[in-house]
């Protein structure tokens, strides 16, 4: 019956270069499209977070939209975000209660020419 050697602990190796390099290009493709990508949802969860807090405390309901956009903007200039546009910000009424949606769209340069499109359409009632 044959033996099948197996090789010691002395005479494996370890990753090689090529591993190496490959490890390093996932690594730093992930952490750019995390840095470029997260913002986009961290700014969304922000003025989602505003106007879900207009209607849970009632105030949404005697607001104009107007006043609704002046509140949010109040709150990007704080947390230093220059770049939403206030007017994908629009209000209906049913049932004396405000419902608040928020629909744009984000393009991220990625690298070169590919970008991310980022759609959000969200409905608060």
């Amino acid at each position: 019956m044959k033996q099948i050697r197996s090789k010691s602990l002395r005479e494996q190796a370890g990753v090689s270069k090529f591993g190496m390099l490959m490890m390093f290009i996932l690594i730093v493709a992930f952490l750019t499209f995390g840095l470029k990508v997260v913002p986009l949802y961290v700014d969304h969860n922000l003025v989602t977070g505003v106007c879900e807090e207009l209607i849970e405390s009632g105030e949404a309901a005697n607001m104009t939209t107007t006043d609704i956009r002046q509140r949010v903007s109040n709150t990007l200039r704080i947390n230093n975000i220059t770049d939403f546009d206030l007017s994908s910000i629009t209000v209906r009424r049913e049932n004396d209660q405000a419902i608040i949606t928020i629909a744009y769209e984000r393009r991220v340069e990625l690298i070169a020419n590919l970008d991310v499109v980022a759609k959000f359409n969200t409905v608060l009632q």
